[in-house]
C-alpha cells in the first residue's frame, strides 16, 4: 500500500466507526425507549431494560465483528523502505 491508499483506508475505517456509533445509538433508543410502551416483563424486569442494555450490547458486538471482517484492514503505518 502506498501512502495515499493507507490514508484512504484509515479514513474509511474512521467513517465506518462513526456510522457504527450512530447505528448503536439509534438501536439503543429504539430498543430502550421504543420498547418501553410495551407492558411486558421477564422475571419482574421490564422488556425495555433487557432490550436496551443486553440487546444493545449484543448489537454492538455483532456490528463491530462485521466491521472488522468487512471494513478494517491490517497494515503497517510505517513508511515503506525504498530500494536505493
Amino acid at each position: 500500500m502506498n501512502r495515499k491508499e493507507k490514508f484512504d483506508q484509515v479514513n474509511k475505517e474512521a467513517k465506518a466507526a462513526g456510522i457504527g456509533l450512530i447505528l448503536i445509538i439509534v438501536f439503543w433508543i429504539a430498543a430502550g425507549f421504543g420498547v418501553s410502551c410495551l407492558n411486558i416483563s421477564i422475571g419482574h424486569t421490564p422488556l425495555w431494560v433487557i432490550t436496551g442494555c443486553i440487546g444493545t450490547w449484543v448489537f454492538a458486538i455483532l456490528l463491530v465483528t462485521w466491521m472488522v471482517k468487512k471494513v478494517f484492514k491490517d497494515f503497517d503505518l510505517d513508511e515503506e523502505e525504498s530500494d536505493e
